[in-house]
Protein backbone atom coordinates (compact mmCIF):
# COMPACT_ATOMS: atom_id res chain seq x y z
CA UNK A 1 0.00 0.00 0.00
CA UNK A 2 2.96 2.27 0.96
CA UNK A 3 4.12 1.69 -2.49
CA UNK A 4 1.14 2.96 -4.31
CA UNK A 5 0.93 6.05 -2.38
CA UNK A 6 4.57 6.98 -3.11
CA UNK A 7 4.03 6.01 -7.07
CA UNK A 8 1.37 9.05 -6.13
CA UNK A 9 2.65 11.12 -4.73
CA UNK A 10 5.06 12.03 -7.80
CA UNK A 11 3.96 15.27 -9.84
CA UNK A 12 1.55 13.82 -12.26
CA UNK A 13 3.29 15.64 -15.53
CA UNK A 14 6.90 14.40 -15.03
CA UNK A 15 6.39 10.68 -14.25
CA UNK A 16 4.42 9.02 -16.81
CA UNK A 17 5.63 6.21 -18.29
CA UNK A 18 8.63 6.67 -20.69
CA UNK A 19 7.81 3.64 -23.35
CA UNK A 20 6.21 0.51 -23.13
CA UNK A 21 8.20 -1.86 -20.99
CA UNK A 22 10.08 -4.60 -22.63
CA UNK A 23 11.53 -6.83 -19.94
CA UNK A 24 13.73 -8.48 -22.66
CA UNK A 25 14.50 -8.62 -26.43
CA UNK A 26 16.11 -5.84 -28.95
CA UNK A 27 14.09 -2.71 -29.14
CA UNK A 28 13.99 -1.31 -33.27
CA UNK A 29 13.21 2.69 -32.87
CA UNK A 30 14.17 5.19 -30.61
CA UNK A 31 10.81 6.35 -30.05
CA UNK A 32 11.20 6.21 -26.20
CA UNK A 33 14.61 8.59 -26.54
CA UNK A 34 12.80 11.25 -27.84
CA UNK A 35 9.57 10.85 -25.64
CA UNK A 36 12.40 10.88 -22.73
CA UNK A 37 14.10 14.19 -24.36
CA UNK A 38 10.51 15.90 -23.83
CA UNK A 39 9.55 14.73 -20.51
CA UNK A 40 13.25 15.07 -18.60
CA UNK A 41 15.37 16.79 -21.22
CA UNK A 42 15.39 20.18 -18.78
CA UNK A 43 15.77 17.68 -15.60
CA UNK A 44 18.96 16.67 -17.27
CA UNK A 45 20.07 19.93 -18.21
CA UNK A 46 19.48 21.07 -14.51
CA UNK A 47 22.01 18.34 -13.43
CA UNK A 48 24.56 19.11 -16.07
CA UNK A 49 24.56 22.72 -15.19
CA UNK A 50 25.24 21.83 -11.63
CA UNK A 51 28.21 19.43 -12.73
CA UNK A 52 29.66 21.53 -15.25
CA UNK A 53 28.72 25.03 -15.13
CA UNK A 54 30.18 25.83 -18.70
CA UNK A 55 27.35 26.13 -21.12
CA UNK A 56 29.58 24.84 -23.89
CA UNK A 57 29.80 21.81 -21.99
CA UNK A 58 26.93 21.17 -20.65
CA UNK A 59 25.10 21.09 -24.42
CA UNK A 60 27.66 19.14 -25.93
CA UNK A 61 26.89 16.42 -22.88
CA UNK A 62 23.59 16.91 -23.26
CA UNK A 63 23.73 16.23 -27.15
CA UNK A 64 26.30 13.20 -26.19
CA UNK A 65 24.01 11.80 -24.16
CA UNK A 66 20.66 11.55 -25.73
CA UNK A 67 23.20 10.67 -29.14
CA UNK A 68 24.28 7.80 -27.31
CA UNK A 69 20.83 6.80 -25.67
CA UNK A 70 19.91 7.03 -29.54
CA UNK A 71 22.57 5.02 -30.74
CA UNK A 72 21.22 1.93 -28.53
CA UNK A 73 19.76 0.35 -31.40
CA UNK A 74 19.67 -3.79 -31.38
CA UNK A 75 20.47 -3.48 -27.81
CA UNK A 76 17.95 -4.24 -24.85
CA UNK A 77 15.61 -1.42 -23.46
CA UNK A 78 16.94 -0.23 -20.11
CA UNK A 79 14.65 -1.07 -17.21
CA UNK A 80 14.33 2.25 -16.22
CA UNK A 81 15.21 4.84 -18.96
CA UNK A 82 14.76 8.03 -16.60
CA UNK A 83 17.82 6.34 -14.16
CA UNK A 84 19.03 5.42 -17.42
CA UNK A 85 19.14 8.36 -19.04
CA UNK A 86 20.60 10.03 -15.94
CA UNK A 87 23.04 8.09 -15.16
CA UNK A 88 24.30 8.39 -18.73
CA UNK A 89 24.40 11.91 -18.64
CA UNK A 90 26.11 11.87 -15.14
CA UNK A 91 29.09 9.73 -16.68
CA UNK A 92 29.54 11.87 -19.76
CA UNK A 93 29.64 14.69 -17.53
CA UNK A 94 32.69 13.03 -15.74
CA UNK A 95 34.28 12.63 -18.49
CA UNK A 96 34.02 16.13 -19.75
CA UNK A 97 35.31 17.46 -16.19
CA UNK A 98 38.43 14.76 -16.27
CA UNK A 99 39.02 16.10 -19.55
CA UNK A 100 39.07 19.53 -18.46
CA UNK A 101 41.26 18.64 -15.48
CA UNK A 102 43.63 16.97 -17.71
CA UNK A 103 43.76 20.24 -19.93
CA UNK A 104 44.21 22.18 -16.89
CA UNK A 105 47.11 20.75 -15.82
CA UNK A 106 49.45 20.28 -18.66
CA UNK A 107 48.13 23.71 -19.94
CA UNK A 108 51.18 25.67 -17.85
CA UNK A 109 53.84 23.23 -19.24
CA UNK A 110 52.66 23.53 -22.86
CA UNK A 111 52.34 27.70 -22.99
CA UNK A 112 55.98 27.12 -21.14
CA UNK A 113 57.43 25.01 -23.53
CA UNK A 114 56.43 26.89 -26.42
CA UNK A 115 57.55 30.38 -25.07
CA UNK A 116 60.97 28.41 -24.36
CA UNK A 117 60.99 27.56 -27.92
CA UNK A 118 60.29 31.30 -29.57
CA UNK A 119 62.70 32.96 -27.14
CA UNK A 120 65.39 30.77 -27.61
CA UNK A 121 66.10 31.94 -31.12
CA UNK A 122 66.76 28.07 -32.71
CA UNK A 123 63.63 28.91 -35.01
CA UNK A 124 65.79 31.91 -36.75
CA UNK A 125 68.78 29.60 -38.14
CA UNK A 126 69.38 29.43 -41.50
CA UNK A 127 67.75 25.64 -42.25
CA UNK A 128 70.32 22.59 -44.12
CA UNK A 129 68.58 21.25 -47.32
CA UNK A 130 68.56 18.36 -45.67
CA UNK A 131 66.20 19.75 -42.85
CA UNK A 132 63.72 21.51 -44.81
CA UNK A 133 63.21 18.14 -46.84
CA UNK A 134 62.53 16.43 -43.44
CA UNK A 135 59.89 19.38 -42.37
CA UNK A 136 58.12 18.33 -45.39
CA UNK A 137 57.90 15.05 -44.50
CA UNK A 138 56.80 16.01 -41.04
CA UNK A 139 53.92 17.77 -42.52
CA UNK A 140 52.91 15.22 -44.61
CA UNK A 141 52.56 12.99 -41.81
CA UNK A 142 49.02 12.38 -40.00
CA UNK A 143 48.12 14.83 -37.45
CA UNK A 144 48.54 12.32 -34.36
CA UNK A 145 51.47 10.78 -35.41
CA UNK A 146 52.97 14.08 -36.39
CA UNK A 147 52.06 15.68 -32.96
CA UNK A 148 53.91 12.40 -30.99
CA UNK A 149 56.95 12.94 -32.88
CA UNK A 150 57.25 16.30 -32.38
CA UNK A 151 56.94 16.03 -28.46
CA UNK A 152 58.77 12.97 -28.06
CA UNK A 153 61.74 13.71 -30.37
CA UNK A 154 61.87 17.50 -31.05
CA UNK A 155 60.52 18.65 -27.62
CA UNK A 156 62.25 15.77 -25.63
CA UNK A 157 59.34 14.76 -23.51
CA UNK A 158 58.92 10.98 -22.38
CA UNK A 159 56.47 9.02 -23.36
CA UNK A 160 54.40 9.25 -20.15
CA UNK A 161 54.51 13.11 -20.71
CA UNK A 162 53.67 12.71 -24.73
CA UNK A 163 50.56 10.71 -23.52
CA UNK A 164 49.30 13.18 -20.76
CA UNK A 165 49.82 16.21 -23.20
CA UNK A 166 47.93 14.27 -25.66
CA UNK A 167 45.35 12.71 -23.88
CA UNK A 168 46.48 8.58 -24.81
CA UNK A 169 48.29 5.23 -23.03
CA UNK A 170 51.87 5.88 -23.23
CA UNK A 171 52.25 2.69 -24.83
CA UNK A 172 49.99 4.45 -27.47
CA UNK A 173 52.15 7.34 -27.74
CA UNK A 174 54.94 4.59 -28.70
CA UNK A 175 53.31 2.50 -31.13
CA UNK A 176 52.11 6.34 -32.98
CA UNK A 177 56.01 7.21 -32.73
CA UNK A 178 56.67 4.05 -34.29
CA UNK A 179 54.22 4.07 -37.25
CA UNK A 180 55.64 7.59 -37.34
CA UNK A 181 59.02 7.05 -37.86
CA UNK A 182 58.19 4.08 -40.85
CA UNK A 183 56.35 6.56 -42.39
CA UNK A 184 59.15 9.29 -42.29
CA UNK A 185 61.42 6.56 -44.02
CA UNK A 186 59.02 6.25 -46.90
CA UNK A 187 58.49 9.57 -47.03
CA UNK A 188 62.13 10.71 -47.20
CA UNK A 189 62.99 8.19 -49.10
CA UNK A 190 60.48 8.89 -51.67
CA UNK A 191 61.69 12.49 -51.61
CA UNK A 192 65.12 11.43 -52.82
CA UNK A 193 64.13 9.15 -55.68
Amino acid sequence: MEMASAAKSTPAGSREPIGPPQPCGPRKDSTWVIRLMEVEGAGILRMLWRLLGSEQDVMDAYQDCFCKLAARQGVRHPGNPRAYAYRTAANIAIEFIRVRRRRAAHLPSVAARQEAIQSGGDDNRPCEPGLNHLREALERLPAHLRNVVVLRDLSRMSYDEVGRTLGIEPTTARVYRRHAVLKLGELLTEGEA
